[in-house]
């Protein structure tokens, strides 16, 4: 099984730097209230304790993500008493090893353990052992409502996402992420649109990359390689990107980081498979859209504050 919401093992562990706690009466604030429980503003210091280098923008980004996923856990945890989802601790202790092993296996210095990294980035083992609960339980949960026929369904709406299908991309990026005002925002996307105009005038793709792109790919003329169906992209660049035909250029596109203009500049059909070959990462999948939309419900329907 693989587990799910484990607190930002991954997510932050380039960014380690240390980083000065600042004074006890900040640590004591409330910096959030979940239906009446408190997040503490220590509990978000220690684990921002190691990145006090990274930038302003970047450590305001990885504040929020601790914050969201301590909300999270709190949702999570009192979705799993309500529906009276039991996980036992030899469940736990199961899915703690086989991590470790998995950890373990995957690091060239295998002295570095997995307690270690979560120290690092402010984290411990009954944190982990939390969000291990969480996701045996959502397993558990949706087990059931995920049945052979809904897991074919999903499977025939999205073979791309299981068959290997690829296309390699170049884009034009303005960074909105600094940007607070409707009128910063606007100007932005004025400015990608004019671009695309310039572009359609008969400016080339790559002299437009390397006059206009904020993004670091712009040394490499946009390019940001081979990507596939499910990624580390936003959904609206996903689709974008695999509705383009090789050589096509798209239209402005939003997402977190800014506006994009996309250009496809090849594509790797996806192998034949069947069902069977790939239902585990099918259900997989589904799970990850079903979790989603469940968190989703929790936050709409919970009585959250954020005291910023």
């Amino acid at each position: 099984m693989r587990t799910l919401l484990i607190p930002i093992i991954i997510l932050f562990s380039a960014l380690i730097q240390p980083f000065a706690l600042s004074d006890e009466s900040a640590q004591r604030k409330i910096i959030a209230t979940v239906n009446g429980k408190t997040i503490p503003q220590e509990d978000v210091l220690r684990r921002l304790a190691n990145f006090k280098n990274a930038d302003a923008l970047t450590l305001s980004s990885i504040k929020q993500e601790i914050i969201d996923h301590l909300v999270t856990d709190i949702l999570l945890e009192e979705f799993v008493d309500k529906q009276g989802l039991i996980v036992t601790q030899r469940e736990i202790e199961d899915e703690l090893n086989r991590m470790t092993k998995d950890f373990a296996g995957n690091q060239l210095n295998t002295t570095q353990s997995l307690e270690n990294v979560l120290a690092l980035i402010g984290s411990n083992i009954n944190e982990l052992k939390s969000s291990v609960k969480h996701s045996i339980a959502l397993n558990k949960y949706f087990k059931d409502k995920l049945d052979n026929k809904a897991l074919e369904r999903v499977f025939e709406e999205n073979k791309g996402l299981f068959n290997g299908e690829s296309v390699r991309i170049s884009h034009i990026l303005i960074n909105t992420r600094g940007m607070k005002t409707k009128e910063e925002f606007s100007k932005a996307l004025e400015q990608i649109s004019d671009i695309k105009k310039e572009i359609n005038r008969g400016l080339s793709f790559d002299e437009a990359v390397a006059k206009y792109s904020n993004c670091p790919s712009a040394q490499y003329g946009g390019d940001l390689g081979f990507i596939q169906k499910k990624g580390n992209f936003a959904k609206t660049f996903l689709d974008t990107a695999f509705s383009l035909k090789v050589g096509q250029i798209s239209e402005p596109v939003q997402t977190e980081y800014g506006y994009h203009i996309i250009k496809v500049t090849d594509k790797k059909e996806g192998l034949d498979i069947k069902f069977e070959d790939v239902k585990n990462k099918v259900y997989t999948e589904a799970l990850d859209v079903e979790i989603i939309k469940l968190l989703d419900r929790l936050k709409k329907e919970a009585n959250i504050t954020i005291n910023e």
